[in-house]
């Protein structure tokens, strides 16, 4: 019988098992945090500024929060100073928040998870908010737990929703258990960019027939239109200089950059403006011009 070569080890000399993973990744070429925000994606800000949070009237239960009451039981919130009625829920109406912002449905099975960035999902204001959830591999998800943390991911993640979504322009009123983390996520991603899911919207002859831009401003019509097709202001914008042959930030594939200039295409169509008249007003009305690094 061939026997295998052993090593007999003690339980308090082997590798913390997060340090460990760490190890592999560098070994491979990349840090842990790298590896999990090239798997990680978030909201489109601009999409969240218009609606947030997606369902004010949804809470997570809580048995500290609200004590003795489960999922679909009225309770009330009075975490703000106020008191509002609230419906509790487990995470059904986050992943609801989720795909209505993104138009991209929740894939089970998937190794993929909805996290709560900031935590505190037995408040309305933060449950269903954009700018708390991050769609990400259960493994980088586990590392963003209090059971098994590794501070710099939780500390980046979080870093990300500040940038995105209060730096600039903020969204809403800054909660107050969010602030800035102040660490260079930049220099922390090695340059790498943060990733905005968002699903390939139709461009069909249809989808323009079902808009009334009549008695709009210019801008009015440019925003019902970016609505309508649930794509961003930037990929719009970097469309837009794409036509004219400006130089812009790349897009992230061949797809995207199809899809937002057909998307340009239709705005220049439907409002009777000129691509340079397009990109001033994108410009002057949007935060795009802040997020060209």
């Amino acid at each position: 019988m061939m026997m295998h070569n052993i090593r007999r080890v003690s339980p308090n000399n082997i590798k913390p098992a997060i340090e460990s993973l760490a190890d592999y990744f560098r070994t491979g070429g990349v840090t842990i945090i790298q590896a999990a925000f090239s798997h990680s994606f978030f909201i489109d800000p601009d999409v969240v500024r218009e609606r947030t949070p997606y369902h004010p009237e949804r809470a997570r239960y809580s048995q500290k929060h609200y004590p003795g009451l489960g999922r679909g039981q009225s309770a009330t919130w009075t975490g703000d100073g106020s008191s509002r009625p609230v419906v509790l829920d487990d995470n059904r109406y986050a992943h609801a928040a989720w795909q209505g912002y993104t138009g991209c449905p929740m894939v089970r099975g998937s190794g993929y998870g909805l996290r709560h960035i900031w935590g505190h999902p037995w408040d309305p204001d933060a449950f269903t908010a954009g700018w708390n959830l991050c769609y990400t591999p259960f493994w980088a998800g586990m590392l963003t737990e209090d059971q098994h943390p590794l501070p710099k991911l939780q500390t980046a993640i979080k870093q990300a929703s500040w940038d995105l979504y209060f730096r600039d322009d903020p969204v809403c009123d800054v909660p107050d258990f969010v602030r800035d983390q102040d660490v260079d996520l930049s220099g922390m991603l090695g340059g790498q960019p943060l990733l905005i899911m968002g699903c390939e919207p139709e461009v069909a002859s249809s989808n323009s027939r079902s808009l009334n831009l009549s008695g709009l401003s210019q801008f009015e019509q440019v925003k019902a239109i970016r609505a309508h097709t649930n794509w961003s202001w930037l990929s719009i914008y970097k469309g837009v200089l794409a036509i004219q042959g400006k130089e812009h930030e790349p897009f992230g594939t061949t797809k995207v950059e199809t899809s937002s200039k057909s998307i340009a295409r239709r705005i220049l169509k439907e409002t009777g403006l000129t691509e340079l008249e397009l990109q001033t007003i994108l410009e002057q009305e949007t935060s795009v011009k802040d997020q060209i690094p």
